[in-house]
């Protein structure tokens, strides 16, 4: 078998830094870290390899054939199958970032499980559905309530259940993955440990630069504002003024409703538009 240049395994659940890790990551390896916005971004060979993996159809030389062009991976999906990718890639080293359980708990109920909460209600799935916005939505919120085996719950079924479950859920996956990745293989690392135990561990020489910090919460929960706003005037407030505007002013032809209807449809498309381009500035949310 060729050398595989995938040599880092992320066990780390989100919100654990996995942000600031995988841009470090990137620096170190000089080479792309997979993160679950590369599952969000929508590229259909990965999609295609994820819904294997979560049908437990994704075979040892999928997995290389999924990774051959990132030098490692972290967050969700890749710390869901931490053990499929130690298997798949035994040369590799396992990263579990960690952090206190209670801010955990905080970090991921006030950004990401709030965003899925916008995300998954109304209006806003019509919103999506209108302007084929969130393609991955169903893919992501699978991957984020799929089972691990360490506590046999989703992250977000747990969040859903509560805080202590939660924080239990957290310390679980944890649990698991010390005991089950021998020490000389394992990196238990928190982000504000910086270079020096990441570097060592990789064998890999200390950059002369700060390392990363990248806080993407204040941006994320913009982002799910932003398109609950957007969803709310798209999906109820212009159809409601439209039709009402038609009523008063006996707007009923053929005509008219032809030029309404063309109307709304490029508003949906300026909507789109102005929504994407927030998560072109933030593309990392």
């Amino acid at each position: 078998m060729v050398e595989s240049k995938f040599v880092l395994i992320g066990a780390g659940l989100p919100r654990t830094g996995t942000l600031s890790t995988r841009v470090a990551l990137e620096k170190l390896l000089k080479g792309k870290v997979h993160h679950m916005t590369y599952v969000i971004g929508g590229r259909k060979e990965l999609e295609q390899h994820w819904r294997k993996a979560l049908n437990g159809q994704a075979s040892t030389e999928d997995w290389r054939t999924a990774m051959q062009d990132f030098s490692g991976g972290v967050d969700f999906p890749i710390s869901i199958f931490y053990k499929e990718l130690m298997v798949a890639f035994p040369d590799a080293k396992v990263l579990l970032n960690v952090r206190d359980p209670e801010k955990w708990y905080e970090s991921v109920k006030n950004t990401i499980y709030f965003v899925r909460s916008i995300k998954t209600s109304w209006p806003v799935t019509w919103f999506n559905a209108l302007t084929r916005l969130g393609a991955n939505d169903d893919l992501v919120q699978d991957i984020t309530c799929y089972p691990l085996a360490s506590t046999g719950i989703g992250m977000f079924n747990a969040f859903a259940a509560g805080r202590e479950a939660a924080v239990q859920f957290y310390k679980d996956h944890v649990a698991e993955v010390k005991s089950h990745v021998p020490s000389d293989r394992l990196l238990v690392w928190e982000v504000k440990d910086g270079w020096q135990p990441l570097c060592s561990f990789l064998n890999y020489p200390v950059p002369d630069e700060p390392f990363p910090r990248l806080n993407d919460s204040s941006s994320m929960v913009a982002q799910g504002k932003r398109t609950l706003a957007t969803a709310w005037i798209m999906v109820v407030f212009l159809p409601l003024g439209m039709a009402l505007g038609s009523w008063k002013y006996k707007l009923t032809s053929w005509k008219h409703l032809a030029s309404l209807a063309g109307g709304y449809a490029m508003a949906a498309g300026l909507a789109r538009t102005y929504v994407l381009s927030y998560y072109k500035k933030h593309p990392k949310t």
